[in-house]
């Protein structure tokens, strides 16, 4: 394999990570986790001042974009690696 092979697994596992989980956010009377990197694209609230709940927010729009960013990075990657990796020197 390839060192932009490599590249490429690395960033779509760090896709998959910051796709699928939640950052918890803690306000006294408000916990939810949010999930999406760079746009928030879920919300997930657990407990309000009324008391426990389990509800989503999904906005379909940015879960849209943040896949075409992570997928735009991924396909981007090999061209990055070659144009900044020094020229192999044949022996």
């Amino acid at each position: 394999m390839k060192r932009e092979e490599y590249a490429q697994i690395a960033v779509a596992l760090i896709m998959i990570a910051t796709m699928s989980f939640g950052r918890t956010i803690n306000y006294p009377d408000n916990v939810h986790k949010i999930h999406g990197l760079p746009l928030t694209w879920g919300t997930h609230q657990l407990v309000t001042i009324a008391g426990s709940v389990d509800t989503w927010t999904v906005e379909i729009t940015n879960i849209v974009i943040d896949l075409l960013i992570w997928n735009a990075i991924i396909l981007v990657i090999p061209y990055l690696i070659k144009s900044f990796s020094k020229p192999e020197m044949d022996e």
